[in-house]
């Protein structure tokens, strides 16, 4: 998990494995990162376990889907807050924010108030839940989710008192005072404007890839067969996928990667939209180069994708896409 400074040449990194939160340099050429201190799991400077994090100017943010950490940068000192103390989620015990794992940067934070937002799955309803660093407190933001496709389209199955998901929660970015919300399992993008409060929803299709994923014919919420589940997961793997959007301040466009339909011989695409939310182009960056993952960081110097396969342990290998030059 990477979160870049404004400059987009530097920022953070979280080491899972040390626990650490190192520094990451980005040049034209190369990237590379510094050790930061190992934190500690317990006490005033205690954070426990991260499934994400973002930074402001004075504070790092560490969140799993339980708990936030509220770390001071210049004292190091911590401050943790399980979400039922923060008033939002009524009498419900153990609330959960749904944390997406589909990019490697956290975009949905507004950066012009240091307000984070993000996803509550609960009861067949999902909303949104603002969190201001700065206040350290939660909030209901009234935007109008399609609830009804989002659950008639996810893969959510229980096996043996286990649920299992496919990863379909919504994503959130935030740019130039716009929420914009996308999904995984299919093509639409909500805009929502965080002053007036105004949204609008766009759908897409494309000649390339289907604009949602399907379920299986059979599907049901609860199965007896594991072998069934594996067949139905890797069916749903192999299906199409819409990444979270990116906004590339010098072109003035928005982005969004999607892996098209199939096992290793999957294609990756890049939809291109301009300022209005209408699709200019879409690139095959696999016939750029066919060892490109599914994720990347939106760097000073184009989209950065990590490597498909990593062929030394100590080396991550990445590449540019520049859309001024397509390559």
């Amino acid at each position: 998990m990477v979160f870049l400074d404004s400059s987009k040449t530097k920022g953070t990194i979280y080491n899972r494995i040390a626990h650490s939160l190192d520094s990451i340099f980005i040049c034209a050429d190369s990237a590379w990162s510094q050790d930061g201190d190992i934190m500690e799991t317990e006490g005033p400077s205690g954070v426990g376990t991260v499934f994400t994090y973002f930074s402001t100017p004075k504070f790092n943010v560490f969140i799993n889907s339980q708990q936030f950490f509220r770390q001071k940068i210049q004292t190091e000192e911590v401050s943790s807050k399980f979400l039922q103390e923060y008033g939002v989620f009524g009498d419900l015990e153990y609330p959960t924010l749904a944390i997406s794992g589909g990019s490697r940067e956290l975009t949905g934070l507004d950066r012009n108030d240091n307000i984070g937002y993000f996803i509550y799955d609960y009861e067949n309803r999902i909303k949104v839940i603002g969190y201001s660093v700065d206040q350290d407190s939660m909030f209901n933001l009234p935007v109008a989710l399609d609830s009804s496709r989002y659950y008639n389209t996810r893969f959510n199955v229980k096996w043996k008192g286990l649920t299992l998901g496919g990863g379909d929660e919504p994503q959130l970015s935030v740019f130039r005072n716009k929420l914009v919300v996308s999904y995984p399992s299919f093509s639409d993008i909500l805009i929502y404007d965080l002053n007036s409060g105004l949204h609008n929803t766009y759908t897409f299709e494309s000649k390339f890839f289907p604009s949602q994923k399907r379920r299986p014919e059979n599907y049901k919420d609860e199965v007896d067969s594991g072998e069934l589940l594996w067949e139905w997961q890797e069916a749903w793997r192999n299906q199409v996928r819409f990444g979270s959007i990116s906004f590339i301040e010098d072109l003035n466009v928005y982005v969004r990667a999607v892996k098209g339909e199939g096992k290793k011989d999957a294609l990756l695409f890049l939809e291109v939209f301009d300022s209005n939310f209408k699709k200019v182009g879409e690139l095959n960056l696999s016939e750029i180069n066919q060892d490109l993952s599914t994720t990347f960081i939106n760097t000073k110097y184009g989209l950065m994708f990590s490597a498909k396969d990593q062929p030394e342990e100590d080396v991550m290998y990445y590449y540019y896409v520049n859309l001024n030059e397509e390559k």
